[in-house]
């Protein structure tokens, strides 16, 4: 699998069941993240500080190491644009190490739902558990996010036709990352596109 594409092409609401209470504002705007603006150019991610765009299926991605606002603990930056327009951003925090337990892990990532809450109200939805495929010790933390099906740590915001989502990504024993994801009400327009063309082509395909 091309975990670039699945990274940032995939959609984060089928990752958890989607809840109806949220008090965002309906008419409110989605947000707008870092200082960037949903709609944005290849060009002026450029010059934003992003590197030149990479194709991934009919989506582009470009990645920085900073933004105009950028978030104090963030990493990395990935943007997703598609015809030329900015639909959907991640950001990821450092790697955490020698943290078996995850507790710094946690602790980062319970400090960022808090922002979250207070400026967009309660999550949607989220999933935190581990341990239920074969790491389940207390120690096997980010071993078993890492793991398929082993355990989940994601909570998920529901606002204005988009998706924001908070997680903890496992790299191995006591290593971890946060990963902010935005996902603006264009990329889903814009994921159906791609998706019906794709049916199209297959169609005739056969």
């Amino acid at each position: 699998m091309n975990i670039i594409k699945h990274l940032l092409t995939g959609s984060i609401a089928s990752a958890i069941i989607i809840g109806n209470s949220f008090s965002w504002a309906e008419e409110s705007a989605f947000p707008e993240p870092f200082g960037l603006k949903w709609g944005m150019s290849n060009q002026e991610l450029i010059q934003a500080g992003f590197n030149s765009p990479r194709p991934t299926g009919q989506f582009e991605y470009l990645t920085s190491l900073t933004t105009p606002k950028p978030w104090s603990k963030g990493d990395q930056y990935l943007a997703l644009t598609y015809q030329n327009k900015l639909v959907k951003l991640i950001v990821s925090s450092k790697s955490v190490t020698g943290d078996v337990y995850g507790t710094q892990g946690k602790a980062l990532y319970d400090n960022v739902k808090t922002i979250m809450s207070k400026k967009y109200g309660q999550p949607t939805d989220k999933l935190e558990y581990v341990g239920m495929k074969l790491y389940d010790d207390a120690d096997e933390f980010y071993q078993c996010l890492d793991y398929d099906g082993c355990g989940n740590y994601i909570t998920q915001y529901d606002l204005s036709g988009g998706l924001l989502a908070i997680q903890i990504e496992g790299q191995g024993r006591g290593k971890g990352y946060i990963k902010i994801i935005y996902e603006s009400p264009e990329f889903y327009v814009a994921k159906d596109q791609v998706d019906n063309a794709d049916k199209a082509d297959d169609l005739e395909a056969f």
